[in-house]
């Protein structure tokens, strides 16, 4: 997928994105129903699936720990889920790597990203992560796990405070990525 016309240029903290597929039709649905609590059995599939479908891919970054992107506790409280953990543990389980579910921390609730226009979303995350307070990065190889990927805007800036913290290597995994005018 060629980056959108508002992403040329821009520079993105992490390495490369490994997606399941493209957020559309059966896929979107997929994303979508498994943001709900019901959905907890669906994410657990699509991450397993993740790793079966692009295990050479995710091998390949050879990833010390497995990660999701952190939602922050109070949105985590009101969803009563986190999709892109049981995805992260489903992915560390299936490459037999360490899952690190607070390796980051979201210091803030920021608004929702697609509630806003793309060039919006770089500033909304903007601050919003920390890494874990017993958590050393120095030199690790990070693979991030969302649930889908749009303008990068989040995963870019989580990939950044894991760069300043030292990580060498920082690659995405979702399952979802966007192929509109907002893709990276």
């Amino acid at each position: 997928m060629a980056p959108c016309v508002g992403c040329r240029g821009r520079r993105f903290h992490f390495d490369t994105v490994v997606p399941l597929g493209v957020y559309r039709d059966q896929l979107r649905s997929a994303v979508l129903k498994m943001k709900r609590p019901s959905g907890e059995p669906l994410a657990c599939a699509l991450g397993q699936l993740l790793v079966l479908r692009r295990k050479e891919k995710l091998t390949q970054l050879r990833p010390q720990w497995v990660a999701p992107v952190p939602m922050h506790w109070f949105r985590r409280a009101m969803r009563k889920t986190n999709s892109p953990e049981l995805l992260a543990e489903q992915i560390a389980r299936g490459l037999g790597t360490a899952f690190a579910p607070r390796l980051l921390r979201r210091r803030r609730n920021t608004r929702l990203q697609p509630d806003l226009a793309p060039g919006e979303r770089f500033h909304n995350v903007r601050g919003a992560f920390e890494v874990g307070a017993a958590c050393d990065v120095q030199g690790a190889r990070v693979l991030l796990v969302d649930d889908v990927l749009t303008t990068g805007a989040t995963a870019s800036e989580a990939a950044s405070v894991l760069r300043r913290a030292g990580a060498d290597m920082v690659a995405v995994a979702v399952v979802a990525r966007a192929e509109s005018d907002d893709a990276v």
